[in-house]
């Protein structure tokens, strides 16, 4: 038991003077927060089943999300990431345009892409079917495909009902709309017009499936959403794809379609260059053939007239001796008719737009330096067309070099130009002269070389131009894509989200965290006392006692026999007061409280009833006038007690009577309930009454009135010499305590000292049992180890 030391005086302690304040530990007391977790085992053991079954259940029903990752090379000249093969074809000069790698993440990031997707795969259609809790996508295994043939495009989400009737046909329904219809057939809705094809290859099908449709521009924000396009350092041109969904087979189409659009948009970029040559050769040989059978036609003729068989032989000599000159002229010729068709081209606004057609190009390095350099820029501008608008201030900078290049384009070719027409001017003069030889000549072989002449300009021009036609058609068939796949989509093994191990480590933390909780909160906002360091920490009063629980009903504990560890703690209580009483004369105890209820009666009676059995003569004093309870719990009349004694209508023979409990025990009762207890106090006949006890009795034990609502105790406190105050566990507000502080701090009342009364053991209380020590192992604190399993196996069955 604990127990305060007593003074030099004898005394208990020093009334008037405030104990020495314990030093303040400001470190977590861990013995008292392992104590008030080891006491709520139970609860802890409960909400982590708990928590950790719903942390099961979530991850049984939850829809879980894949990750699916794709790797691509893209040939960045800056990065070295170039593409097998593709030397050959630089030697032939067939690749021009460059690429960066920066540039091609935006290209993969755009709208115009993520929609070319959408729509092909049908992304903004998707379809449920009813599980036992919840609904489950379907993708590549669903039975049938609804297939928009027109659709608006500011529609909101809407939801279809499609109950399949058999192999032949089903039914479509929507709040306002119900309609039977034949597998494949078309299907006018306000929304639009869609067929449903059904997937004969799909046998199971269920009764009932979910179709939610929403506009193309909402699915592709929300892929948008879902796409992570990153490059993995600067160092390198490869360029990481990931997308989230809840499928993975349908994340891995998503994915390689992407890239497929990526890398053929790529293709397509290359190849209109390609196809604006070709084009453009194109439309020269209809006009070259046209020519050229025209001057065939009229050689013919000519012949024909004149009845010429052959002409070589006559024209040998003359022929041979203006052939180099002639060469010359008709190469001049050819170049002034290319670049007047490539003035032309560039002159005219309507391909303003269009890349310059670079197999057409007259072999002059400034020219060609010119032209591969706006057909690089006429590129870039449509690249990031694809991220941008018009007015991006990237976009303007563009046109203006390409209008700046376009002009230096005109005045290379007007430079060019005049030099070929001066040396064709020199060219015609040398053939004048020849022609004046010629002259003598017969007229109709000067007729026909005039003709072969025509026929070997336009035969050259033609030649020329299937040359680089065919060069072009080559050029085509052998672009390549700027990007190379590395790897294709494919989805993670396990589910990035939700991750089992964090749920389950996050259950485990709510189940070990939310009694934690609770258990502050309670003590938080407890206001009553729970433990002996609430005691402490309120009142310097010492603490002389303990008193257990007892579940005896009639509130008499002490037997001789023995009894159970509450007696044993009362036999403790008459030690301790050994060190209270200390003088020959101090025989008089008296018991108080803050309020009602705490337990004053049977602390008094059992304190008696264990001063009697000691061979000791106990009084023992029912002075509680307003609310007596001792006199009726041991079942003596009341009829005649103190109020009677006080008032002159009793003696002290009438009053004092046997307690029934013992021959060494006496009890003066109440008496009739007075208007005016305290002034009967205040009488001598209670000063005489005490007077005359001390000569008879050992022990004198007064049961008085709270002192926290009247003044009954402190006015018989003169008349005793030791106090008191109970406290019972969980009962006593802690502010009540402030009442022992003052009547200790001020001496209002003699030896005041402090009972605990009704303290249950447990670990959270600073309570581990009731053996205190003594380890006499009662009966009853067994009882008290199985309090937890008790209350769990209670919770369990409520």
């Amino acid at each position: 038991m604990q127990h305060e030391n007593t003074n030099s005086k004898g005394q208990g302690h020093l009334n008037g003077l405030a104990r020495p304040q314990e030093p303040n530990d400001s470190v977590l007391d861990l013995r008292s927060i392992l104590d008030k977790v080891l006491s709520n085992w139970y609860w802890f053991v409960l909400c982590g089943i708990l928590t950790v079954a719903l942390a099961w259940v979530y991850l049984r029903y939850a829809t879980p999300n894949y990750l699916i990752n794709a790797k691509i090379l893209v040939q960045d000249q800056q990065k070295g990431g170039n593409l097998p093969g593709e030397e050959i074809f630089q030697q032939l000069e067939l690749f021009s345009n460059k690429s960066n790698v920066d540039n091609e993440v935006e290209i993969i990031k755009s709208r115009s892409l993520m929609e070319n997707v959408v729509r092909k795969l049908d992304l903004n259609v998707r379809y449920f079917t009813e599980g036992r809790i919840k609904q489950t996508e379907l993708f590549a295994k669903r039975p049938f495909s609804m297939h928009w043939l027109s659709l608006k495009d500011s529609i909101t989400a809407i939801g279809y009902t499609i109950n399949p009737k058999g192999v032949d046909s089903f039914s479509l329904n929507r709040d306002d709309l119900s309609i039977t219809q034949a597998w494949g057939d078309t299907l006018r809705l306000p929304e639009g017009v869609m067929m449903v094809e059904r997937h004969r290859q799909i046998d199971t099908i269920a009764a009932e499936y979910q179709v939610n449709v929403v506009s193309i521009d909402a699915a592709v924000a929300d892929m948008m959403t879902q796409l992570n396009v990153s490059i993995p350092n600067k160092q390198v041109s490869t360029i990481d794809l990931a997308l989230t969904t809840t499928i993975p087979e349908k994340g891995e189409k998503i994915l390689n379609t992407l890239i497929d659009a990526y890398r053929q948009a790529s293709v397509e970029d290359k190849n209109r260059i390609a196809d604006s040559t070709i084009d453009f050769v194109d439309k020269r040989l209809q006009i070259v053939s046209t020519e050229l059978l025209g001057v065939e036609r009229n050689i013919q003729q000519f012949k024909q007239d004149n009845q010429l068989a052959d002409l070589t032989e006559q024209s040998k000599l003359l022929v041979s001796g203006s052939g180099d000159n002639m060469k010359q002229l008709t190469d001049a010729q050819v170049r002034l008719n290319v670049i007047n068709s490539m003035e032309e081209y560039i002159r005219d606004e309507k391909n303003n737009k269009r890349v310059v057609p670079s197999s057409m190009i007259v072999q002059d390095p400034t020219f060609v330096g010119l032209v591969e350099k706006y057909n690089t820029l006429q590129l870039e501008r449509e690249r990031q067309l694809l991220a941008s608008t018009p007015t991006n201030p990237v976009v303007v900078n563009l046109d203006r070099q390409l209008a700046g290049i376009r002009g230096d384009l005109l005045s290379n070719i007007q430079s060019f130009k005049k030099g070929v027409e001066l040396s064709i001017e020199e060219l015609q003069r040398n053939s004048s002269a020849i022609s004046q030889r010629i002259r003598k000549v017969p007229a109709a072989e000067r007729v026909f070389l005039d003709f072969s002449r025509q026929q070997a300009i336009k035969q050259d021009l033609y030649v020329f131009l299937l040359k680089k036609r065919e060069e072009s058609a080559i050029s085509k068939t052998s672009n390549l894509a700027i990007a190379r796949i590395i790897d294709p989509a494919k989805s993670d093994a396990l589910p990035f989200k939700p991750k089992r191990l964090l749920v389950y480590l996050l259950a485990l933390m709510a189940g070990v965290g939310i009694p934690a909780l609770w258990i502050y909160l309670r003590g938080l906002l407890n206001t009553r006392i729970q433990s002996r360091e609430d005691i402490k920490g309120l009142t310097p009063v010492p603490v002389l006692a303990e008193i257990g629980h007892s579940t005896d009903k009639d509130g008499l504990v002490i037997s001789r026999e023995g009894g159970s560890h509450v007696a044993e703690q009362f036999r403790a209580l008459r030690t301790n007061l050994q060190f209270i009483l200390t003088g020959k004369q101090e025989k008089t105890v008296l018991l108080t409280s803050s309020m009602s209820g705490e337990g004053k009666s049977f602390v008094a009676v059992n304190l008696a009833a264990v001063l009697a059995y000691s061979g000791k003569k106990v009084v023992l004093l029912e002075m509680d006038l307003r609310k007596p309870k001792i006199s009726e719990g041991l079942g003596l009349s009341n009829h005649t007690g103190f109020s009677s004694y006080a008032i002159g209508r009793a003696s002290i023979n009438d009053i004092v009577q046997p307690s029934g409990i013992h021959d060494n025990l006496r009890i003066i009762s109440s008496g009739p309930i007075p208007p005016n207890p305290a002034e009967l106090m205040l009488l001598d006949a209670t000063e005489h009454l005490f007077t005359e006890l001390r000569r008879y009795f050992d022990y004198i034990i007064i049961d008085t009135a709270p002192v926290g609502l009247v003044t009954d105790a402190q006015l018989l406190g003169r008349f005793a010499d030791a106090s008191l105050y109970l406290v019972r566990q969980g009962y006593t507000f802690r502010q009540q305590l402030e009442i022992s502080k003052d009547l200790y701090l001020y001496d209002k009342m003699p030896k005041i000292n402090l009972v605990i009364n009704d303290v249950k053991a447990s670990r959270s209380s600073g309570y581990g049992g009731y053996g205190y020590g003594y380890g006499y192992g009662y009966g009853q604190d067994n009882g008290q180890k199985k309090n937890g399993i008790k209350k769990l196996k209670s919770l369990i069955n409520n």
